[in-house]
């Protein structure tokens, strides 16, 4: 497992952008938080995702806007499994990290590697929705 794009399939997927803009950084922001969750040693920049937020004008995607990027971001997540997660681990500080190509800070990178083991029953990992606005 790399941190470079043209090796990692994983990577490749997660540096293309969606059509939507709004959903794109929600997808972005919950990257984010998922690998600094979920990869041994990571967290994530607060300060860095605030700014991030602001940066991409967060606060106002709003109503039926929000819930659309929402269902489109969390498609992107649909199929996420152990394999997705080691390799978007290794390429956490490729995507976050102070040079990151798709929000630079985000993330302090940890060990590259996930923080739970492999289990061959069960080898998705399921992620919380996003909430949606009523």
């Amino acid at each position: 497992m790399t941190g470079d794009p043209a090796t990692n399939y994983y990577l490749a997927q997660a540096m293309k952008p969606l059509a939507n803009p709004d959903a794109q950084t929600l997808r972005v922001v919950k990257l984010a938080n998922t690998l600094s969750n979920l990869c041994s040693g990571a967290s994530l920049d607060k300060k860095a995702l605030y700014a991030y937020m602001t940066e991409t004008r967060f606060a106002d995607i709003k109503g039926n806007a929000y819930n659309e990027a929402a269902f489109l971001a969390d498609s992107a997540f649909r199929y996420f499994d152990y394999r997705s997660l080691a390799h978007l681990c290794a390429g956490g500080a490729y995507l976050f990290g102070p040079k990151g190509h798709l929000a630079p800070g985000l993330l302090k990178a940890g060990r590259s590697k996930p923080k739970m083991s492999y289990d061959s029953q069960n080898p998705f990992i399921p992620l919380p929705p996003l909430a949606r606005k009523s």
